[in-house]
């Protein structure tokens, strides 16, 4: 891999002329852009990566304030129907790859995290998206499934599925024998739901990964390991082995003999056209009988003075080097792929989507995960702030944000002009208040239509 280049705007405006020379990679079409337009490749690249939440028009206007240079609505559209979504997935590899001094816990793990996160598209009743909620209404939801750097911030991979057929297990396998091609150490934090005995077995025979996956730890919550259910509420730290079948037969004839017998992929769920991602397994990669291995760890995480909480973890990492404290701040570091999302949707706006076509959403999405890259490079190019004050202070992402589209929309990427870059992100700073808890209100977040959205 490159080295952290100095200067990211320069570097991502390279990355878009090697794409732009090599366009017939990433159109539907061998005859796409072979015609000269007021709108150039290299000029749409750039546009579709710096939409902010505005309007179509809006963003034409604030991209091309010269009415010589703007075109119609009509134009971009039909310019943009020739591009794949691909050609901004090349972008986000291609930025997360330009940053070869990475951040590793030990000096040996690469930390990551695996998540997935819902976004809702303008309603297509062609869309192959379209998803019945609880309350009855039909919307157009996709799952993305992304794959996070927490130590450098950077988004690894993503995999879209449609909200109705979301499989967060398939979608991290396929991602981890991605990543573990690269022949780097890794440690996956991965959260409720994603723990079942195929993902495991699959993790425990992939070379280069590390794993913690939190367990549920009661039965009325479903889907539990029984011998996990069955720990008792102190702190534990043991290996478990189970021996899971394919075998209805063979589970139905032992099941009372051998102790720690599990079967997979039941029989009687087999009708079901849709099943839970928290019931039985959807898939099994190996022999009808496999013996599990894994480590458990359990331990309180409730404050002194309150009912006691338990916490379960699944890994693999070796007991001497990582004790049960490490474990359990470690595995803290997952929220940072939270907060990215947060940051993703909201700071970037890339909830705010300007047309309701499938394709066109999906290059949208990827373009957020690129520019997401993008500022975090940058970020990580300033120096950083050093403060007496009675807090740590960190740069303010949504600042650096916005900052990023002014600058980039310049088309003035000189060192000189991308070190003012940096001053100004470096400017505005945000407080890091570590044990603040604020209660995490759940509700369900619609799609702002064409014509309500902002003017400026």
């Amino acid at each position: 891999m490159k080295s952290l280049h100095s200067n990211i705007l320069k570097l991502i405006d390279q990355i878009i002329n090697q794409i732009a020379a090599n366009i017939h990679s990433y159109t539907n079409s061998t005859k796409a852009f072979s015609r000269c337009r007021k709108l150039n490749v290299a000029d749409l690249i750039k546009l579709i990566l710096n939409m902010g939440a505005g309007s179509l028009n809006t963003e034409l206007f604030k991209a091309f304030p010269d009415i010589n240079t703007r075109m119609t609505a009509s134009a971009f559209e039909q310019q943009k129907a020739k591009l794949k979504p691909e050609c901004f997935r090349e972008i986000m590899i291609k930025l997360n790859q330009a940053k070869v001094n990475l951040t590793l816990l030990d000096k040996h793990y690469q930390v990551v995290a695996i998540d997935g996160s819902d976004f809702n598209q303008p309603f297509n009743p062609k869309s192959e998206n379209i998803f019945k909620g609880k309350d009855g209404c039909i919307y157009c939801q996709i799952h993305v499934n992304a794959l996070y750097d927490i130590l450098n911030k950077l988004y690894l991979d993503i995999v879209f599925q449609p909200r109705i057929k979301m499989d967060e297990r398939e979608a991290a396998l396929k991602m981890l024998k991605e990543l573990n091609k690269q022949g780097q150490d890794f440690l996956v934090l991965m959260d409720r739901g994603y723990g079942s005995f195929n993902l495991i077995e699959n993790c425990n025979r992939l070379n280069h990964c590390q794993y913690i996956i939190r367990a549920k730890a009661k039965k009325a919550s479903g889907g539990v390991i029984k011998e996990i259910a069955a720990m008792p509420n102190q702190e534990c730290d043991i290996d478990l082995s189970c021996r899971v079948t394919s075998s209805n037969y063979y589970y139905i004839t032992h099941k009372d003999s051998e102790q720690f017998l599990h079967l997979i992929m039941h029989k009687k769920r087999h009708y079901k056209a849709v099943r839970s991602k928290n019931t039985a397994d959807q898939r099994w990669d190996f022999a009808d009988f496999c013996n599990v291995k894994f480590r458990v760890c359990k331990f309180k995480i409730n404050s002194s003075g309150s009912a006691d909480e338990w916490e379960v973890l699944i890994t693999n990492l070796n007991r001497n080097q990582f004790l049960l404290q490490r474990m359990k701040e470690i595995y803290h570091l997952r929220w940072g792929i939270e907060n990215s999302f947060r940051e993703l949707k909201y700071d970037l706006s890339g909830v705010q989507f300007h047309s309701k076509k499938d394709q066109f959403v999906y290059l949208e999405l990827y373009a957020h995960f690129a520019m997401y890259n993008a500022v975090s490079l940058s970020l990580s190019t300033c120096s950083k702030p050093n403060t007496k004050r009675k807090y740590s202070y960190q740069l303010d992402f949504k600042m650096a944000c916005y900052i990023w589209r002014q600058y980039f929309n310049s088309n003035d990427f000189s060192d000189k002009n991308f070190i003012q870059f940096l001053l100004n992100m470096a400017s505005y700073l945000t407080p890091i208040r570590p044990g603040r808890k604020d209660k995490r209100y759940l509700k369900d977040k619609i799609v702002v239509c064409f014509p309500y959205r902002l003017a400026a």
